[in-house]
C-alpha cells in the first residue's frame, strides 16, 4: 500500500526551511556570499520572509552598509513587531551610523522581548559608554557578563565603564578577563594600557603596547602607546624612536606629534618639543592641546587670532569637553603670562568647570568626607601607641621622600637635589602607593602590629633593592611623588633609616596654581577652589599629626625661602641628605635628565620669584578660597 501524498504546503515550508538552514549554515562559517545568496533564494519563494531580511540586514551590517540593513531589518520587523534578535541588529545598524540615542532604544526594546538576552545588554552597556552615562553602562555589561560569561565584549564593555567611573581595579579585572577569552583584541589591550599608566605601572602597561605593536606593527597609535610607555619605563632612547617611528608612518597624525613633543620636553629639549607642537597645531589649527603645550613651555603668545580661535574652541558646545577644557586652560595660561589677569582668571574658571563637573558626572568627583575619613583613620592606625612599640631598626639612608601638596615646589627641591653626583631623582614613583594598598593599615594591638610588619618587611627590603638598582652608584635615591606624604606611617615603619623632606608654600599660591593646572588624569580637588583649600587643610591635619609621632628625619623647605635665598636653602637641604657640597646644586636647571611633571619647563630655568605671591594678581577673584582657608591663610 502506498503512502497518502504530502499537502503541498508542507512541502513548500520544508523547502523554505531547508533553503534557510543552508544559508545560516553559510553565515555562521563566515561565507557571507553563499549566505546571501541562500536568503535571496529564501526571499524570491517568499518576499517577506522575516528570517531572510533579518540576515541580509546583518550581513549588511558586517559589510559596512548600516542604511541598507536598517531598510531590511524594519522590513522584517513589519512582518514579526517583536522579534528581539531583529531590534538588536537594528541597533547595531545605528551604531554604526553614529545615532546612540537609536541604538539604545532598540537595546532596550530587545531586552524588553527577552529580559536575559546578554547581546543586547552588552550592546546596551556600549552604547551607554559612549553617551557617558557609565553607571547604567556599568550595571548593563556586569548583567550581560552574568548571563553569559563567556562574552569577551560583555567584559570589554565592563572594563570601559569601570574604567570611566575611576574604578580601576574593577576595570582591571574586566579587561583581563576579556582578554583571557578572546587574546589578540587590540582594543582591550589598548584599554588596559591606559589603566595601567594611570596607576604608574608602566611595566605593564609596556607590555601591553608591545603586544599591540606585535598585533599591527606598523600602527602609529600603537607604536605611539608603546614609545610613551617605554620612555616612562625609563628607556628613553627606544621611547624616543618609536614616538618618532609613529609621526614618520603618519606625518599628519597630531597627538604622535604631540607626545613627541612631551617627550622632547621632559628631556629638556624645548626648542624641538615647541616644533613638534607647532607642527601637531600646524596639522590640526583647532587642536587646544597643542596650544596649551605651546603655553606651559613658555613659548606661546597673546596672539589675538590665536586667542580668538581658542576662545571659539573654548565656547564650541559641539566640541568634546577634554578639547574644550585644553583649550580653556591654554587661553587661562596664554593671559596670565600677558598679565591680563581678570582675562586668564575667568578662562580658568570655565574650564575647570567643565573638568569638575565631567568628574562628577563619571562618578569621580572630590569626595570631601572620604577625604577627612581617610584621613582619622592614618591618624589612628598610626599612633604614637604603634610606633612605640616598633622595634627600631637603624635601615638603610638610601630613600629619600620629598612629600606636600602638588605645586608646592617639590619638582624644584628635588631638581636641586638630583643635581649632586651622589643623588638619584627617581621622579614620582607609585611602589609605596602599591605597598600601603596591598597592606593597609595596622589593626589595634601590639600582635596584630607585629604580624602586619612581618607581612610588610619583605616587601620593604624588595623595594629598597629596587631602588638600589634604580640609583646605581647613588648614596641617595629620591621618591617625589607629593602623594606619599599619606603614606609617611608606612614610610617610617618600613624605612626608619630614609629622610622626608616636606615642601611648603603659601596656600593661595599652592591652590591658585593646583586651579591653573590641567592634570593628566585629573586630580579631582585641583577643578575647585574650596576644594582645593579643603585637600590642603586635610594634609596640614595629616601633617601636624605625623611632627608629633614619626620617628623620622624630616625637613621642612619653603618655596618662598628657596627662591630669595637659593644658595643658603640648597646648602641647607644637601647638608640634610648627609652629602658634601657641589656647586651644580646652583645650575640645577642645566641639569640633562627626565622631568616628566607640570613643573618640566620650570625648573629648566634658573630661579625666578614670580610664582611667590601669584595669588594677590588674583585677589579680587578668590573669596571661596580665602574664606575656606580661614585663618590659616598668613597676612590675612
Amino acid at each position: 500500500m502506498s503512502k497518502p501524498a504530502r499537502p503541498v504546503g508542507t512541502d513548500r515550508r520544508a523547502a523554505l526551511s531547508q533553503t534557510l538552514g543552508d544559508a545560516l549554515a553559510h553565515h555562521r562559517a563566515g561565507r557571507l556570499n553563499e549566505a546571501e545568496a541562500g536568503y535571496r533564494k529564501l526571499l524570491k519563494a517568499a518576499p517577506n520572509h522575516p528570517d531572510a531580511l533579518h540576515m541580509l540586514g546583518t550581513i549588511a551590517n558586517s559589510r559596512g552598509q548600516p542604511e541598507r540593513a536598517l531598510k531590511l531589518i524594519r522590513k522584517a520587523l513589519e512582518v514579526i513587531p517583536n522579534f528581539a534578535d531583529a531590534h538588536l541588529n537594528l541597533g547595531n545598524a545605528f551604531h554604526l551610523l553614529g545615532q546612540p540615542t537609536e541604538a539604545i532604544e532598540c537595546y532596550r526594546r530587545a531586552i524588553a522581548l527577552r529580559p536575559g538576552f546578554a547581546a543586547a545588554h552588552s550592546s546596551l552597556a556600549r552604547e551607554l559608554c559612549r553617551q557617558g552615562a557609565f553607571v547604567a553602562a556599568a550595571a548593563s555589561a556586569q548583567r550581560a557578563a552574568e548571563l553569559d560569561p563567556l562574552s569577551p565584549d560583555a567584559f570589554f564593555n565592563l572594563g570601559v565603564a569601570m574604567r570611566s567611573l575611576g574604578r580601576l581595579n574593577a576595570a582591571e579585572a574586566a579587561l583581563r578577563q576579556s582578554l583571557a577569552l578572546r587574546p589578540h583584541h587590540a582594543e582591550s589591550l589598548r584599554q588596559l594600557a591606559v589603566i595601567y599608566t594611570e596607576f604608574a605601572r608602566f611595566g605593564d602597561a609596556r607590555r601591553c603596547n608591545e603586544r599591540l605593536v606585535a598585533l599591527a606593527p606598523s600602527d602609529p597609535l600603537a607604536l605611539r602607546a608603546l614609545g610613551m610607555s617605554q620612555f616612562r619605563c625609563g628607556e628613553t632612547k627606544t621611547g624616543l624612536a618609536n614616538l618618532r617611528r609613529a609621526t614618520d608612518l603618519a606625518p599628519d597624525f597630531a597627538p604622535g606629534w604631540l607626545s613627541l613633543g612631551w617627550a622632547l620636553r621632559a628631556l629638556g629639549r624645548f626648542d624641538e618639543a615647541v616644533a613638534c607642537f607647532r607642527r601637531a597645531g600646524a596639522i590640526d589649527p583647532n587642536l587646544a592641546e597643542a596650544h596649551r603645550s605651546l603655553a606651559v613651555t613658555g613659548r606661546a603668545s597673546a596672539d589675538p587670532a590665536e586667542i580668538e580661535r581658542l576662545g571659539r574652541s573654548s565656547a564650541d558646545l559641539s566640541r568634546p569637553s577634554d578639547e574644550r577644557i585644553a583649550a580653556g586652560f591654554a587661553l587661562g595660561e596664554i593671559l596670565d603670562k600677558a598679565d591680563r589677569f581678570d582675562e586668564a582668571f575667568a578662562h580658568f574658571a570655565a574650564a575647570n568647570a567643565l573638568a569638575d563637573e565631567a568628574l562628577i558626572a563619571a562618578g569621580r568627583g572630590y569626595d570631601r568626607a572620604a577625604l577627612e575619613a581617610r584621613v582619622g583613620d592614618l591618624i589612628k592606625s598610626f599612633s604614637a601607641t604603634f610606633f612605640a612599640a616598633a622595634s627600631r631598626r637603624d635601615g638603610s639612608n638610601l630613600p629619600v621622600f620629598i612629600v606636600g601638596m602638588p605645586r608646592s615646589g617639590t619638582t624644584l627641591v628635588e631638581q636641586i637635589a638630583a643635581s649632586h653626583s651622589k643623588v638619584f631623582g627617581a621622579g614620582e614613583l607609585t611602589e609605596v602607593s602599591r605597598l600601603a594598598a596591598e597592606l593597609r593599615e595596622p589593626e589595634a594591638g601590639e600582635a596584630a602590629a607585629e604580624a602586619w610588619r612581618a607581612r610588610a618587611l619583605p616587601m620593604a627590603e624588595a623595594h629598597r633593592s629596587g631602588l638600589a638598582k634604580l640609583g646605581g652608584d647613588a648614596l641617595r635615591v629620591i621618591d617625589k611623588q607629593p602623594d606619599n606624604v599619606f603614606h609617611l606611617g608606612l614610610v617610617a615603619a618600613l624605612f626608619p633609616g630614609s629622610r622626608v623632606i616636606l615642601c611648603q608654600r603659601d596656600p593661595r599660591d599652592i591652590c591658585l596654581s593646583n586651579y591653573f593646572q590641567f592634570f593628566a588624569g585629573g586630580n579631582a580637588y585641583s577643578y575647585n577652589l574650596v576644594n582645593c583649600a579643603h585637600r590642603y587643610l586635610q594634609v596640614e591635619r595629616l601633617v601636624a599629626h605625623w611632627r608629633q609621632v614619626l620617628p623620622l628625619q624630616i625637613l621642612d623647605v619653603r618655596y618662598e625661602h628657596l627662591v630669595a635665598d637659593p644658595e643658603a636653602q640648597s646648602r641647607r637641604l644637601i647638608e640634610f641628605l648627609g652629602l658634601e657640597w657641589e656647586p651644580a646644586c646652583l645650575e640645577f636647571h642645566r641639569t640633562e635628565r627626565v622631568v616628566i611633571t607640570q613643573s618640566t619647563w620650570q625648573v629648566r630655568q634658573p630661579l625666578y620669584s614670580r610664582s611667590a605671591g601669584r595669588w594677590r594678581s588674583y585677589e579680587r577673584h578668590l573669596g571661596p578660597l580665602l574664606g575656606a582657608l580661614g585663618d590659616i591663610a598668613p597676612d590675612r
